[in-house]
């Protein structure tokens, strides 16, 4: 094979061929760092996914907004734990509306007595009136009709604005754009037009910020050669991205180079994991008797492992047999003792995807007032690159 096989047209083409979570690393850290004085950034996603991670990095004030179809499907188990992590109860749509979350009773009256809360449902206008300076609003879906009910928030704060747009819609938010003054790409930066399908867009408030982009993720570099290995790809099209000063840079580069990210057990949102504990060394969390559901924002489609570290066993049990699920399908049965790692292999169909995971384990012993299985610790998500 000659090496002008071997190179292709952009290195953002090339990282996209090995994963495509890598397109969602290089573009956002790109635009967290082409705008100018960065203030509050508004995502839809919840808290550890790569967009927050990098907008923190990056200096911005985060703030989330609730997943109702998750609170609708798992009632206020997932609300309580999305307060506990830090998101807001409220999420957008054309319309204000409270939705209430009744207690759903079970087995035992359990659940009988608790209050029903509510997510309020409104306008990003009517949301974000008194905020000072919006940066960046990252919605699941972008919509002409949504976008109508932040005519306001447009006007003062020219905020970037991100999310899937259907191919039905891809004529009107073009449109849109031509009439507020704004710029439609792609997530690999191309001009969005009605023969894209549906598809993760940006939506840029001045032609500046696209072209800082375009040559940070070295859109206007030479050809790469695929065969190099992404560290000296990194050096020669990225340096801006990975190789300055800041912890932007150092989250970047993190990412593109060990290809996992870690979520941190303190504000990983979950149903059924205890308060997290400490040696002032190692922090792991206990699973109760009903195990415990982890919700793990992976952002791109493609192969990922799944990976956890068993800390401990409650006393008096030496092992104990785990059943992993991953969005309702069985990954994996194993047996564990202290100290098993267990990696289960995930492929991710689509976009903005999160992998829910049930952890059961068959065997549980009561302590004082709570049963007890096992501990879990080292929560990560490795992305597997496709050789090329």
């Amino acid at each position: 094979m000659t090496n002008a096989e071997n190179e292709i047209t952009s290195p953002l083409e090339l990282a996209a061929k090995r994963h495509n979570i890598n397109i969602d690393i290089l573009v956002t850290s790109a635009f967290l760092r082409s705008l100018s004085q960065l203030g509050e950034v508004v995502l839809t996603t919840m808290p550890q996914s790569i967009v927050s991670n990098l907008a923190r990095a990056a200096g911005a004030k985060v703030t989330y907004l609730i997943n109702r179809e998750l609170c609708e499907q798992h009632g206020l188990s997932f609300f309580e734990a999305s307060k506990h992590a830090g998101v807001d109860a409220v999420c957008f749509d054309t319309k204000p509306i409270m939705v209430e979350l009744a207690p759903k009773v079970q087995a035992g009256l359990k659940g009988l007595g608790t209050s029903p809360e509510s997510i309020s449902v409104t306008t990003p206008d009517n949301y974000l009136s008194s905020r000072v300076r919006v940066s960046w609003i990252a919605l699941n879906d972008l919509s002409t009709s949504l976008l109508a009910v932040a005519k306001y928030t447009v006007q003062r704060h020219r905020p970037l604005l991100s999310g899937d747009v259907a191919s039905g819609s891809i004529s009107d938010i073009v449109a849109w754009c031509e009439c507020n003054n704004y710029y439609a790409v792609t997530n690999t930066l191309k001009p969005l037009n009605s023969a894209n399908m549906d598809t993760h867009c940006w939506l840029i408030p001045d032609i500046a910020i696209l072209q800082s982009v375009e040559s940070l993720v070295g859109n206007h570099e030479s050809p790469i050669n695929s065969d190099l290995p992404i560290s000296m790809v990194a050096q020669q099209a990225w340096p801006a991205l990975t190789e300055a000063n800041d912890r932007l840079a150092h989250q970047t580069l993190d990412y593109l180079l060990n290809r996992r990210r870690w979520y941190y057990l303190d504000k990983l949102l979950n149903i059924g994991l205890f308060p997290m504990e400490t040696d002032g060394e190692n922090f792991w969390r206990w699973v109760g008797n009903d195990g415990v559901r982890l919700f793990l924002p992976l952002r791109a489609s493609g192969h990922y492992t799944l990976s956890f570290d068993v800390f401990s066993l409650a006393e008096g049990l030496e092992n104990t047999t785990l059943r992993c699920f991953v969005n309702g399908r069985l990954k994996t049965t194993i047996s564990v003792i202290a100290g098993t790692t267990v990696k289960i292999p995930y492929y991710s169909e689509s976009d903005g995807s999160i992998a829910e995971m049930l952890i059961v384990s068959e065997l549980s012993v009561p302590i004082d007032d709570k049963s007890l299985s096992i501990s879990i610790s080292e929560l990560s998500v490795y992305w597997e690159e496709i050789p090329l």
